[in-house]
């Protein structure tokens, strides 16, 4: 095999060793680019762009990713905007729901405030019965 060969095939296998996770040399969260795989395959800056395979096969992989990524990221964002309508839906109904016990109070408060007027006009005329009967008994 020789010198390019075995380049090429430390740079895949770079690529490979950061896409899995395994990594040797650099950090295992580290996205994939070119210097990395440069540094993880312990070669020098630029190395990779020697070889257009290795350069269009990360391309590809980080096109990849970055499809992968904004289809979660749409789907995050439809998950949330279904979550938002939804809590919309609700505070609209426990709106209406309030309005209506609102009413509901004002009625009640309102047949309260006739009930107490009537009770205190209806105690007002047995206090006069009441004196008037008094009033009888005492002059016979």
């Amino acid at each position: 095999m020789s010198k390019s060969e075995n380049t090429r095939l430390e740079l895949l296998s770079a690529i490979d060793r950061i896409l899995s996770g395994d990594t040797v040399r650099i950090d295992a969260k580290r996205g994939l680019s070119a210097i990395a795989v440069e540094e993880e395959a312990n070669l020098g800056n630029g190395s990779a762009y020697y070889y257009t395979d290795v350069i269009e096969r990360i391309k590809l992989l980080k096109s990849k990713a970055i499809t992968k990524k904004q289809a979660q990221q749409s789907s995050d964002v439809t998950k949330l905007r279904e979550k938002l309508a939804n809590e919309k839906r609700l505070k609209e109904k426990y709106r209406a729901e309030i309005a209506g016990l609102k009413e509901q109070m004002a009625q009640m408060a309102s047949t309260h405030n006739a009930l107490a007027l009537s009770n205190h006009q209806h105690l007002k005329k047995i206090n006069d019965l009441e004196s008037e009967l008094f009033l009888l008994k005492g002059s016979n």
